[in-house]
């Protein structure tokens, strides 16, 4: 008979409380082709046996012995060995029973052997739990080859996606001279704000960094409205309002959780907590949250800045501001956040002046 490799390679742990039925085993393991066999007679012992030893590739059980009954036995090891500890079981027993069968396969056993057992059938279907329980490792090393090159390729297009949001977010700096450190700001603050709100931490680095195209809609309205120091007439003011829909429809229609993000952020940070906002006039919670921190941390940044059609104001009274428009403009719960960290907001915010964008 030629030996077979996965038997030539295996090393095999046999239970059973009989000297002489385990000595026949380890002889027809021995003779079959089989590299290391070890015996054990006390049930009490697999345990330990398997879990001192790691390197097994099979064990034979018996189940009717003193102690612990085979099945106790599978329990155990099904509850004490870690996933890539187990390892398959063949159940040798003299018991013909469609029940003992069932039980025994609901524990995790992969075969029977009966006894009094032949020779051949031993080797057989030890060979072929072995040849199975090798497919199913290399399956597992393929998958997790191809998860890895999954994982790998979706970092790249993170990173890519992530470069992308950066360089529109460079254009748009471009567009706007006095906003672009206003537009690196809104995102630190946003990040903060969702953190100090306890969104996971996935969540809220999405929101900073997807913050700051919140005007990326504005790259479609005349310069001249943008920097024009006077009040705008009512017909300009509607013009630049459409920034905030033509910003949404600039960014849509991806596959990128960042990039969708930002879309929806540009949709829905000049909605208004009472309604009134634009451009769908939604209210209260029907406001995507990234949308309502990043409200906040707009209009927040954009008060105490100095722009061509206003002085900076005050921290204090920006936070006035905030607080009066409170339930009103803003969702009051996020307000509360941004006033009780207000010492972490300043510091953040004064950092992010000087800091480049990451």
């Amino acid at each position: 008979m030629l030996i077979d490799p996965h038997l030539y390679e295996s090393k095999i742990l046999v239970c059973d409380d009989s000297p002489s039925h385990a000595a026949l085993l380890h002889e027809v393991l021995t003779r079959g082709g089989v590299r290391e066999v070890v015996v054990v007679n006390d049930p009490r012992r697999v345990l330990p046996t398997l879990s001192g030893h790691g390197d097994f590739d099979l064990l034979l059980l018996d189940l009717e012995m003193p102690h612990l009954h085979g099945f106790e036995v599978m329990e155990l090891l099904r509850s004490e060995l870690a996933e890539e500890e187990q390892v398959p079981i063949i159940v040798v027993t003299g018991i013909d029973s469609d029940e003992v069968r069932l039980r025994a396969l609901e524990l995790g056993a992969n075969d029977f052997v009966r006894k009094p057992f032949d020779e051949t059938e031993v080797i057989l279907r030890v060979r072929n739990t072995l040849r199975m329980q090798d497919s199913l490792a290399r399956l597992r090393e393929v998958n997790r080859d191809l998860e890895a090159k999954v994982q790998e390729r979706t970092r790249e297009l993170d990173t890519a996606t992530a470069t992308f949001v950066h360089k529109l977010g460079e254009i748009c700096e471009m567009c706007d001279r006095s906003a672009g450190p206003h537009i690196r700001r809104v995102g630190r603050l946003a990040g903060l704000l969702a953190q100090l709100a306890e969104l996971p931490e996935e969540t809220a680095q999405l929101i900073e960094r997807a913050a700051p195209l919140h005007d990326v809609g504005k790259v479609m309205v005349p310069d001249e409205l943008l920097m024009r120091p006077g009040k705008l007439t009512e017909a300009e003011f509607e013009q630049i309002k459409r920034h905030a829909g033509d910003g949404s429809l600039l960014l849509d229609n991806t596959e990128s959780p960042l990039v969708r993000m930002a879309a929806d952020i540009a949709a829905s940070h000049h909605e208004r907590w009472d309604g009134t906002g634009y451009p769908n006039g939604l209210r209260g919670e029907e406001i995507p949250l990234e949308g309502r921190i990043t409200a906040i941390c707009d209009v927040f940044d954009a008060l105490v800045s100095a722009r061509p059609y206003k002085d900076p104001w005050s921290v204090q009274n920006a936070v006035d501001y905030l607080i009066a428009q409170s339930g009103k403009q803003f969702d009051p719960h996020l307000v509360d956040l941004f006033v009780a960290n207000l010492s972490r907001i300043e510091t953040l915010h004064a950092n992010a002046c000087t800091a480049p964008c990451g």
